[in-house]
């Protein structure tokens, strides 16, 4: 089928997205996991490099720290490159706080993912129900081949507005070998668009440029329909 196809051509392509596209599939792994795009993590250690502070999860914490301060986490890392297609990175303070609303994990948050264990994932979003660290605990959950699990989580916090879970769940979609659909990670993609993710579109033209247009007719309809089933329709608009 030329589908399946081209999701073999897809999983090529996303390891060479790099900086222009940061997701923390398709990095260069050092152990194996149940799904494809599991990257390295330490078992059980630490990084030894001082945690530098990160943003607040909670709408409390959020208020007592300034805009500037939270633009500063979701800025560009020195010496990544294609910044202005990361949806990760900010480019004004009112995009850091858009990001920090809809679950977007910075970089660093991302690159930690390698050093820390679900189980401080799951403590973390227990404590915090921040929407950022749902999608930290769902990112860690793939990571140890629980990609089912990831994908009930993610799907509710669809519904709860945060956005970075539609990218998320196109990635799981496309990468994962048991899950592989590429039209529902299109949709997934383009239903992030729909919400207000503005460089979702860039993604989109990125990963699934090689769709045809009955394809992509497909995966439009389909992004409707996820539009008004997790995010009821409900539009965020990306500064």
């Amino acid at each position: 089928m030329a589908a399946n196809k081209k999701i073999v051509a897809l999983g090529v392509a996303a390891l060479l997205i790099g900086a222009a596209c940061w997701h923390f599939f398709g990095n260069d792994t050092e152990r194996e996991s149940r799904s494809d795009f599991a990257s390295e993590r330490v078992s059980g250690q630490k990084s030894e490099d001082p945690q530098e502070p990160l943003p607040p999860t909670t709408t409390a914490a959020r208020s007592m720290v300034s805009s500037s301060v939270v633009f500063q986490h979701y800025q560009c890392p020195p010496g990544m490159e294609d910044c202005e297609r990361n949806p990760n990175v900010a480019a004004t303070p009112e995009d850091a706080q858009w990001l920090l609303t809809h679950g977007y994990p910075t970089v660093k948050q991302i690159q930690d993912l390698r050093t820390r264990s679900t189980a401080d994932y799951r403590e973390e979003y227990q404590r915090t129900g921040s929407k950022v660290a749902q999608s930290l605990y769902a990112m860690s959950l793939a990571l140890d081949g629980e990609a089912r699990t990831a994908i009930g989580l993610l799907s509710q916090g669809a519904g709860q507005g945060n956005i970075y879970a539609y990218h998320l769940l196109s990635d799981l979609y496309r990468r994962t070998e048991e899950l592989a659909n590429l039209i529902t990670s299109a949709a997934y993609l383009r239903a992030a668009y729909l919400a207000g993710d503005s460089r979702a579109a860039d993604r989109y033209a990125y990963q699934f440029g090689i769709l045809s247009p009955p394809e992509n007719l497909l995966a439009d309809k389909e992004a409707f329909r996820l539009f008004k089933t997790f995010g009821r329709g409900r539009n965020y608009l990306r500064p």
